[in-house]
């Protein structure tokens, strides 16, 4: 038996699942617990979120809503950019792979429609947003400091983000006296001078390029803006960010990674409370199904490239090797990877931890070796795609030489 049970119980989303699953266990009793738990393994496709996106025209705030939702700027939904400022009413644009997050580009404050505070607060429905990015590409509006001043006595977050700090980058590179962190720290310098007080603290300002969400505070404003939501819309954010943000960023990774490490414990549960068949091979009854589309959830989150695809084939041997070993999609090829974990030690093990679980669902073997093969998958996974992501590094570092010489 490994010694990595207890390290996986101390998890805080671990642990906040296994206190809701009692509690609906000690309110509600067992009788429909599998169908609380699968309810509960898809809720994070249900959870709505609103971001408000606002600022001057020209500030790149269509650039940041097509980037934070990986889509070029000529694909089916992409918000317009480089065309005159038109927007009179708030413009919902729906994430690609959940309709229910939505980043709303906002008319500005000043403009005809929208005369003063006091009207736009009104007419955008203010209240409705759960984070407001305020956009400039050169100084803060007025508009823009009154419109925080607001935002704060609603006791909602708000951040600051200056834009364009690529073509800043590009445009100062032509001097010899040229250094990047100096003049990232003139820029920030500027901007909360602008600011006055309105910051609590610095960390909420960022610098970003939308054309390089890899560079500078693009991953930081993502992990910020997944900070400032509820724990549900925090989950459902964070498992509907796509590929390329995924490997930007070793902290959104590792979300993704505790975000899925949290559903292995209701996935278990779920596999132990249905009326079940043993798989071929086995003694202990599973829901193959159940388990196989977690895999391919873990897979796609991670951003394991597709076997076969053109990604892949470009991987090293060794790398593709472990891409291939999570590459399950029968019962037959479960069965196997299951076997080693089907063991009575591992029940015991599993459910000590468990005071009321372990008596109502998890009292068969299926409970411990759905647990112990998703926790396997999972740290598979995780590893294959880390490797993944130091192949696709070293080979931007090499092109980048390239480009050098």
């Amino acid at each position: 038996m490994d010694d990595f049970s207890a390290e996986f119980w101390e998890d805080d989303w671990v642990k906040i699942e296994m206190e809701e699953l009692q509690r609906e266990i000690d309110e509600s009793g067992v009788s429909n617990i599998e169908e609380f738990l699968r309810k509960r393994l898809e809720r994070w496709r249900e959870v709505e979120v609103n971001i408000a996106v606002t600022g001057d025209s020209g500030a790149g705030k269509s650039s940041f809503i097509n980037a934070i939702r990986e889509l070029y700027e000529d694909d089916e939904g992409a918000a317009q950019v480089d065309v005159t400022e038109c927007t009179k009413v708030p413009t919902a644009f729906d994430h690609p792979t959940n309709p229910n997050i939505k980043f709303w580009d906002l008319p500005g404050i000043g403009t005809p429609n929208y005369p003063d505070l006091e009207t736009y607060v009104q007419k955008v429905e203010l209240e409705k947003y759960h984070a407001f990015l305020i956009f400039t590409a050169t100084r803060f509006t007025q508009y823009d400091l009154q419109l925080a001043v607001k935002i704060r006595a609603m006791e909602k977050k708000f951040f600051f983000i200056r834009t364009k700090i690529d073509d800043n980058v590009r445009a100062e590179s032509r001097k010899r006296s040229f250094n990047e962190n100096t003049m990232l720290t003139k820029i920030r310098h500027d901007c909360l001078e602008n600011l006055g007080d309105l910051l609590s603290k610095e960390e909420d300002l960022f610098l970003i390029s939308n054309h390089e969400p890899s560079n500078w505070d693009f991953a930081r404003l993502t992990a910020a803006i997944l900070d400032a939501l509820t724990r549900y819309q925090r989950e459902s954010m964070t498992l509907s960010l796509g590929k390329a943000i995924t490997r930007s960023s070793r902290e959104i990774f590792q979300r993704k990674v505790d975000v899925l490490k949290g559903r292995i414990l209701l996935v278990s549960a779920a596999s132990a409370a249905a009326a079940l068949v043993p798989l071929p091979g086995l003694s202990v009854a599973v829901d193959a199904a159940l388990i196989l589309r977690e895999l391919s959830l873990y897979r796609s989150q991670l951003g394991l490239p597709e076997i076969g695809s053109a990604e892949f084939t470009r991987l090293h041997l060794a790398t593709r090797e472990k891409v291939l070993k999570v590459g399950l999609t029968t019962a037959a090829q479960l069965s196997g990877f299951l076997a080693p974990y089907a063991a009575e030690a591992a029940v015991e093990e599993a459910t000590r931890y468990l005071p009321y679980i372990g008596l109502a669902v998890a009292s068969g073997m299926s409970f411990a070796a759905t647990y112990y093969a998703l926790y396997r998958l999972l740290g598979t996974v995780e590893e294959a795609a880390l490797c993944v992501l130091r192949e696709a590094a070293e080979k931007t570092a090499a092109d980048f030489e390239l480009e050098i010489d």
